[in-house]
């Protein structure tokens, strides 16, 4: 081994202890940041060939290479609807928001998601920005697939069908009833009749909401008209009209018109006063039209042979008059959450939620081959492997022990904080400072060498 060798092997030292330090000191700097996986430094030694590739004798000196921790940080409760952490492998799909906006560089923003400009980040502090996108702290966006809020069975498909998650919009956001319930109990005392009028009829009240978004009311009107020897009584249901919200009648139907009132069907009642006439078990419902901006909407009045959330008439017993509907108020918008299955879930009031997006968790198959763009955001490379998309599934058990998911779920109102070792960092740390110190003293001792042989020689 000569001094050239000695002198390089002290250099590929210093080489390889300054990327170590500097892997350790950005460890320690992101000890505390959202979802950041610690570098770690490896080392080999180098093997030189001669022109007949021939491997030479070790001792040729040392290179470095960063490998990613992959491991799991701590989880904290934020309290923040929108946060989540993933319990288990994979990470959330993010993107640039400036890629989205077309700003990052030459890209436009308005290429079709795929492999190579997709993030991948376990950083799960998400929050609406000021353009309605979900972004986590370091400014990526999460993305999602896209999902009609009446049916929310999306599946999960590739990269290329994701999309950002946005909340933009909501604050408006309303539909119109479609459905509505009731249910109430009938007084038995109540005469038999041929026809409707105000004093032979009870009535009910349903809130409903028009295609707007805006709120109005429908009266239903009850008749009973027929009594059987067995006891059972049938009663006649009427439509006695719609208000909108500005107090006005819609259509030609007037509450307090009895000649106006539209018949929507018969209803029986057992002797007990339970509904009866349909197969057990089976939901009685009723259509309305109320016209004007309201649509058609579906009235269930109950469950044949069920007395719970039927409409009923039972002697001596008042339950009170209790109703629902689908719709939802424009203005109601009071916030978005994660759901631990990986929804984003839009919440109105009266306890509505509407899923807007199904969130994927991503996979690949060596995620220590993860290339590092930021500690907390990575990309795929061909030694991970290509990224596959599952969904989330929802923990079950009793939050203790015993829990089992259909792969990875979501930790609500929470993130994943560093994965930084502290004390260890702080060991290698010491360890790299002393083989750089011992490598510089390589080096000089290779310049003394150096520095003899010119003075034996002259």
């Amino acid at each position: 081994m000569g001094i050239t060798t000695i002198l390089n092997n002290g250099v590929l030292g210093l080489t390889a202890q300054s990327r170590a330090l500097g892997s350790i000191s950005s460890n320690i700097a992101n000890a505390t940041t959202t979802g950041y996986k610690a570098t770690e430094t490896q080392f080999d030694d180098v093997f030189l060939k001669d022109r007949s590739s021939n491997v030479g004798d070790p001792g040729s000196g040392v290179r470095a290479y960063n490998r990613l921790d992959n491991r799991a940080g701590t989880t904290s409760q934020t309290g923040v609807t929108t946060n989540a952490s993933i319990l288990g492998n994979g990470y959330f799909v993010v993107q640039d928001i400036d890629f989205l906006n077309g700003t990052a560089g030459t890209t436009t923003g308005s290429g079709a998601p795929s492999d190579s400009n997709v993030e991948l980040t376990r950083a799960g502090d998400f929050s609406k920005d000021k353009d309605g996108y979900l972004v986590n702290n370091a400014g990526k966006a999460l993305m999602g697939f896209k999902i009609d809020p009446n049916n929310p069975s999306a599946t999960i498909g590739s990269t290329s069908g994701l999309t950002p998650v946005s909340l933009k919009g909501l604050t408006d956001y309303h539909e119109a009833t479609t459905q509505a319930s009731l249910a109430m109990n009938l007084p038995t005392a109540q005469a038999v009749a041929a026809s409707p009028t105000l004093a032979n009829t009870t009535g009910a009240t349903l809130n409903l909401i028009d295609k707007s978004g805006t709120a109005g009311t429908t009266t239903l009107r009850f008749m009973k008209s027929g009594l059987a020897e067995d006891g059972s009584t049938t009663w006649k249901v009427y439509n006695a009209g719609t208000v909108g919200a500005d107090g006005q009648a819609v259509g030609s139907v007037k509450a307090s018109d009895p000649a106006t009132w539209q018949p929507m069907g018969s209803m029986t009642f057992d002797r007990s006063g339970v509904l009866t006439g349909g197969a057990n078990g089976s939901k009685l419902s009723m259509g309305i039209n109320p016209g004007g901006n309201f649509g058609p909407i579906s009235v269930d009045l109950g469950t044949y042979g069920k007395p719970d959330d039927s409409v009923t008439s039972i002697a001596d017993m008042d339950i009170g008059t209790r109703s629902s509907q689908n719709g939802i108020a424009a203005g109601s918008y009071q916030g978005a959450e994660l759901t631990s299955d990986g929804y984003v879930a839009a919440n109105f009031a009266g306890g509505r939620q509407r899923y807007l997006y199904h969130v994927p968790d991503a996979l690949v198959a060596n995620p220590q081959d993860l290339e590092n763009l930021s500690g907390t955001s990575f990309r795929a490379t061909t030694e991970s492997g290509a990224i596959k998309l599952a969904a989330f599934g929802s923990p079950s058990g009793d939050g203790k022990t015993g829990n089992t998911t259909a792969g990875a779920s979501l930790n609500n109102n929470s993130v994943e904080g560093s994965n930084v070792n502290i004390e260890s960092q702080f060991t290698t740390l010491i360890q790299a400072q002393r083989t750089y110190s011992a490598a510089s003293k390589l080096v000089s001792t290779a310049d003394e060498m150096t520095q003899t042989t010119l003075t034996l020689k002259a």
